[in-house]
C-alpha cells in the first residue's frame, strides 16, 4: 500500500537533509541515502520507502524488534536449507548459493542488532550494506559461465567483490574524499569489462550485457565525480541482483519453472534500486510496505530449491536410464558369450557381436577382425561402416598382421585394462575415419586386442565414431573388454578343438602305423636275408652289384619303419654322440632336388673342430630336416634371390645350431612353437615340426629360440649340450679319486 507523507511532515526532515551540508548527497534527491538503500532497513529521515519498512508516524522510525524477527527467522531457514542441499549435491554453483544466502542472512542480523531510535554505529552499517553487495556478487559469479572452472571463478570473484564491497563501505563510514569512490568504481566495472570480452565465449547476450554495464559505470563513475555517490551505489546493487537473471537466461538452454522463477525473482530483486530512485524523485512522500520489496528475495531462493531438486530429479532419471542401458547391454553380451561358450563357431558370431556393440553402447562403429590362416587380419564382422568403407578397410586388412596391433599398442595410449587409444597418424591406417558416420573430431580410434590365457594375440576389437564423445563410460568400455575376453577365450577353444581333432587322428595314425609296421617287418627281413644270400651265390659284378643295391634299399625300408615304431611308441631313446657336419650333408642331400631346381643357395659355415653333440643321429637328423623343410617351403613362390644358411659353432660348452632363410619370416613368433599351428596352406602341413624340434631339444637339456631378422627372414637357434661335457664330471671324480 502506497501512503503519501504530507507536506508539513517531510519538508522539515528534507530540509534537515539539505541542510546538513553532508558530502555525497544529490541536491536534485535530497531524499535518497545510497547507504540506507544497500542496507534496506536501516531508515533516516524519509528514506523508509526504500528500506522496506512500514510506516507508523510522519517521522520515519526504525522497525521494531517484533517486525523484524519473522523475515529474520525466514531467511535463517532458507540457509540451513542450503546448507543441507550442499552436504546431498556437491557443486561450486550450490556452495556460492549457499554463501550467498549465507551473506543476505548477515545483513538481515545486523538490522535487528540495530536499535530501533537513535545513532546506528558505521560499523553495524558497513556490515549490513557489505554483506548485502557480497551476496550480490556471490549470486553474480554463481550462474555466470565461468562457475565451473576454479581459477576464472575465484578471479571474478576478486575482481567484483573487493572494490564492490569497498564502495558500500565507503558511503557507510561517510568518507567525504570522491577519489576512492572513483577508483573503486572503475576497478569494479572496468576489470568486469575486460574479463568478459577477453573470454573465448563471447555471445550477443553478454556483449549486449557488458555494454549496459558499462553505460551504468559511466553514469556512477561520472555522479562520483560530482560528489554524489548515491547513483554508485544503485548501480552496484541494481547490476549485481539483476545481471544474474540475464546469465540465468543466456546460459541455460532449461527453461524450467525454477530457472523461471530464478530469473524473474533476481530482475524484480534489482529493479528495487532504480526503482526506488524514480519514486523518490517522482513521488518522495509515498510509502511502500516492507513486504513488498522482500517479496523477490523469497523468490529467488525458492527457485533456487526448486532448482536443486530438479537437478537432482534429472539426476536420479540419468542414472535410471543409464542403468538401463548397462542392463541392456548386458543382456545382448551374455547372450552372445553363452553362445560362444556353447560351441558357437567364432568366426561366425563376429558379425553379432559387431552389431550389438553399435545397438547398446555409445560407438557407431565397430569391427571385430581374426588371424587368418595366412596370418593376416581378416576382416570377421562389422557394424556401421559405409559398404565403401569396408572395402577399403578390408584392403588394408590384407596388409596388416598381428605384429602391426602390437607396434600400434606399443605406442598407443592404455585407457583400460586392455583397451588402447590410437591418436592420428597411427589411426590413419586403420580406415574407420573415412566412414560417413565418423563424427569423432580428432579421428581417434579404440583398440582391444583379442589376448588368449596363455597371452597370445588372436585378433582385436575396434571402435570409432562414437555418439558423444564426453559421454565414454568407463564401466561401458570394461564390458566391452570383457566380451573382447570372452571372444579370445572361444577362438583358442576352437583352435584347441581342431588339436584334439589333430591328435585323435595321429593317435589312429600311430596305431595303423605300428600294425602295418610289424606286418612290413617279417617280408622284409625275408627280403634282405634272401638277397643278402642270393649275393654270395652270385659272382659276376653287374648281378651282384644290382643285389647289393636292393638290398641297401631293403635296409632303408627297415630303417623307415622302425622310425615310424619308434613314433608310434614315443619312447625313451639313450643319449649318443654324433658329430654336426656329415648329419648336415645327409639332410642336405635328401632335399638336394628341391633346392637344385628352385634355385635356393645353401651356404654351409661349420666350425671344422666342432665337438660331438649329445644327442642321438636320428633325433638330430629329424630336428634338421624339420627345419630345412620349413626354411624350404618358406621360400617356395618368393621372387628374387633365395638363401638359406646353416651355421654351426660352439659356445662354452653348447653347440649352437642356427638355420637362417631370407623369407617372410614368422608371421606370429608367439604361437609358432604350439602344436598344430601351421600357416601353410590346407593339406600341405600339420604344425607339428617345430613343436616336435623344441620337445627333442629341451628333452636333451639344450633350448630352441626363434626370431625374424631384418628386412626380412626367420632364424631358428638351437642349443644342444656338447657329448664331451657329460663325461667331464665323471673324469673329475677319477681324478680326485
Amino acid at each position: 500500500m502506497l501512503v503519501p507523507l504530507s507536506d508539513t511532515q517531510s519538508t522539515p526532515d528534507r530540509a534537515m537533509g539539505s541542510e546538513s551540508g553532508q558530502p555525497g548527497r544529490n541536491p536534485n534527491c535530497p531524499n535518497f541515502g545510497a547507504t540506507r538503500i544497500a542496507r534496506s532497513g536501516v531508515d533516516r529521515r524519509g528514506y523508509g520507502w526504500l528500506l522496506l519498512r512500514p510506516f507508523d508516524s510522519p517521522k520515519v522510525i526504525l522497525m521494531g524488534i517484533l517486525e523484524k524477527i519473522p523475515t529474520f527467522l525466514t531467511v535463517g531457514v532458507l540457509v540451513v536449507i542450503f546448507v543441507c542441499l550442499k552436504r546431498q549435491a556437491r557443486s561450486a554453483r550450490l556452495t556460492l548459493w549457499t554463501f550467498g544466502w549465507a551473506l543476505v542472512f548477515t545483513h538481515f542480523l545486523a538490522q535487528l542488532l540495530e536499535p530501533e531510535r537513535g545513532h546506528v554505529s558505521s560499523l553495524l552499517l558497513a556490515v549490513d550494506s557489505g554483506s548485502l553487495q557480497a551476496a550480490a556478487v556471490c549470486f553474480l559469479v554463481s550462474v555466470s559461465f565461468v562457475v565451473k572452472n576454479s581459477a576464472k571463478r575465484t578471479f571474478l570473484l576478486f575482481i567484483l567483490g573487493v572494490p564492490s564491497v569497498t564502495y558500500v563501505a565507503c558511503t557507510a563510514y561517510d568518507v567525504h574524499a570522491r577519489w576512492p569512490y572513483v577508483l573503486c568504481l572503475v576497478a569494479c566495472f572496468g576489470a568486469a569489462a575486460c574479463f568478459f570480452l577477453r573470454l573465448n565465449r563471447k555471445t550477443l547476450y553478454l556483449v549486449a550485457a557488458t555494454f549496459l554495464c558499462s553505460l551504468a559505470g559511466a553514469w556512477a563513475i561520472a555522479a562520483a565525480f560530482r560528489g554524489s555517490f548515491d547513483e554508485g551505489t544503485i548501480a552496484l546493487l541494481g547490476i549485481g541482483f539483476a545481471l544474474p537473471g540475464m546469465f540465468i537466461c543466456g546460459n541455460q538452454r532449461r527453461r524450467s519453472p525454477a530457472m523461471l522463477t530464478i530469473a524473474g525473482g533476481f530482475f524484480c530483486w534489482g529493479a528495487v534500486f532504480p526503482i526506488g530512485l524514480l519514486i523518490d524523485r517522482i513521488a518522495p512522500n509515498l510509502i511502500i510496505p516492507g513486504e513488498l520489496w522482500n517479496t523477490p528475495k523469497f523468490f529467488v531462493a525458492f527457485g533456487m530449491i526448486l532448482a536443486v531438486v530438479e537437478d537432482k530429479s534429472k539426476s536420479i532419471s540419468g542414472m535410471q536410464h543409464k542403468a538401463q542401458v548397462l542392463n541392456r547391454q548386458l543382456e545382448r553380451f551374455s547372450a552372445i558369450t553363452s553362445r560362444l561358450l556353447s560351441g558357437a563357431r567364432p568366426d561366425t558370431m563376429c558379425p553379432a557381436i559387431a552389431a550389438a556393440i553399435t545397438e547398446v553402447s555409445n560407438f557407431r562403429v565397430a569391427v571385430v577382425q581374426l588371424e587368418d590362416t595366412e596370418r593376416r587380419l581378416r576382416v570377421a564382422g562389422s557394424s556401421g561402416l559405409s559398404s565403401e568403407s569396408l572395402r577399403n578397410l578390408e584392403v588394408h586388412a590384407l596388409n596388416w598382421t598381428l605384429d602391426h596391433v602390437k607396434n600400434l599398442c606399443s605406442h598407443a595410449q592404455l585407457m583400460g585394462k586392455n583397451l588402447y587409444l590410437l591418436i592420428p597418424p597411427g589411426a590413419i591406417p586403420f580406415a574407420l575415419r573415412g566412414n560417413s558416420n565418423a563424427h569423432w573430431e580428432n579421428g581417434e580410434e579404440l583398440l582391444i586386442p583379442l589376448c588368449s590365457a596363455r597371452g597370445a594375440t588372436v585378433g582385436c576389437i575396434r571402435l570409432s565414431s562414437p555418439r558423444d564423445p564426453n559421454a565414454i563410460d568407463a564401466l561401458e568400455l570394461s564390458r566391452i573388454e570383457m566380451l573382447a575376453a570372452d571372444l579370445a577365450v572361444a577362438v583358442e577353444l576352437k583352435a584347441l578343438h581342431t588339436q584334439l581333432v589333430w591328435s585323435e587322428k595321429l593317435a589312429a595314425l600311430g596305431e595303423l602305423l605300428a600294425g602295418v609296421a610289424h606286418e612290413l617287418n617279417n617280408p622284409l627281413t625275408v627280403i634282405m636275408g634272401y638277397g643278402e644270400l642270393i649275393g654270395d651265390a652270385i659272382v659276376a659284378p653287374p648281378v651282384r652289384d644290382q643285389l647289393t643295391k636292393l638290398v641297401s634299399e631293403a635296409r632303408r625300408m627297415k630303417r623307415i619303419i622302425s622310425n615310424l615304431l619308434r613314433f608310434s611308441r614315443q619312447g625313451a631313446h639313450d643319449t649318443q654322440s654324433v658329430q654336426l657336419s656329415p648329419l648336415v650333408q645327409d639332410v642336405l642331400a635328401l632335399r638336394e632336388y628341391y633346392t637344385r631346381t628352385r634355385n635356393v643357395r645353401v651356404e654351409l659355415d661349420i666350425e671344422p673342430d666342432l665337438p660331438s653333440l649329445a644327442v642321438s643321429e636320428d633325433e638330430l637328423k629329424q630336428i634338421l630336416l624339420n627345419l630345412v623343410n620349413n626354411s624350404s617351403d618358406a621360400l617356395e613362390g618368393l621372387p628374387g634371390s633365395k638363401q638359406m644358411s646353416i651355421r654351426g659353432c660352439q659356445s662354452g660348452l653348447r653347440a649352437l645350431i642356427e638355420v637362417e632363410d631370407n623369407g617372410p619370416g614368422f608371421g606370429n613368433l608367439d604361437r609358432a612353437l604350439d602344436p598344430f599351428y601351421t600357416t601353410k596352406p590346407v593339406g600341405k602341413g600339420t604344425g607339428l615340426g617345430l613343436s616336435v624340434c623344441y620337445g627333442i631339444v629341451k628333452e636333451r637339456g639344450g633350448d630352441l629360440r626363434i626370431e625374424n631378422v631384418e628386412p626380412h627372414g626367420a632364424r631358428v637357434t638351437i642349443e644342444l649340450p656338447l657329448a664331451e661335457t657329460a663325461a667331464q664330471p665323471l673324469v673329475a671324480v677319477v681324478a680326485h679319486a
